[in-house]
């Protein structure tokens, strides 16, 4: 039997909706819980050739997630919800869109809108205490669920300044080979998806210049086809 434990889902937002290309920010830092709900409408009656016993139909729902934690200053997710442009802003400015990765295979993504958000409350000496509610808008889409295995990737402070140490388990196949993408905001590919424009090649050993904060996705790829086959996700830290 495996587990499904929630820190492995990936949580993703696009924090600029008004722009043609997306940026994916991971929605993490400072959310400590996630409810989930798809909130079904139900139907039910009792009909007279039954006896008495009643039957129940799903006529529909609507998609929620509750994230609460503290808030964090600087995490590019937190900084998008709690935006005075969103926050404070109703109707459009309140609607993007945001995906899940269950244990790096099933990806659903919804266009969304961020309700019943909440920024500051608790006791004098503990950290904000913060609230947002995610509101699928219709149907979500599924994206994969074809698996794309995982990998484990640490940032440490690189020998130089402005560099990152990268640290990947398990190690590649004789077959395969690694690529990589650092941004604000980066997102794990699906599997099979072929990488080639935008990602960078990485031989598993050099030091990666990039910014402190920013994310790094590293991919082992088939090196013949360049298509996506295990990938893992870290927070860069330079020295």
């Amino acid at each position: 039997m495996k587990l499904g434990l929630n820190y492995k889902n990936v949580l993703e937002m696009n924090i600029t909706p008004k722009e043609a290309s997306p940026t994916w920010a991971r929605v993490g830092e400072g959310f400590a819980n996630v409810t989930e709900a798809l909130n079904e409408v139900l139907y039910q009656a009792s009909y007279l050739n039954n006896a008495g016993w009643g039957s129940t139909e799903v006529t529909g729902g609507q998609y929620i997630a509750t994230l609460t934690g503290v808030r964090a200053y600087g995490d590019l997710a937190q900084d998008y919800i709690f935006s005075h442009a969103v926050m404070f802003a109703f109707g459009e400015a309140r609607k993007t869109t945001f995906r899940v990765t269950r244990d790096n295979q099933t990806v659903l993504e919804w266009d969304v809108t961020l309700a019943n958000i909440t920024d500051g409350g608790g006791d004098s000496q503990q950290p904000s205490a913060i609230t947002v509610a995610i509101h699928g808008n219709g149907e979500p889409r599924v994206l994969t669920d074809a698996l794309l295995g995982s990998l484990t990737v640490v940032s440490v402070a690189g020998a130089i300044a402005g560099d990152t140490a990268i640290y990947v388990n398990p190690v590649k196949g004789a077959s395969n080979s690694y690529k990589y993408k650092s941004a604000p905001g980066v997102a794990l590919p699906l599997f099979d998806e072929v990488l080639t424009t935008g990602w960078t090649e990485w031989n598993g050993a050099d030091e990666i210049t990039s910014t402190t904060g920013y994310q790094i996705v590293i991919v082992e790829v088939e090196t013949s086809t360049n298509k996506a086959k295990k990938a893992g996700i870290a927070t860069i830290t330079t020295a």
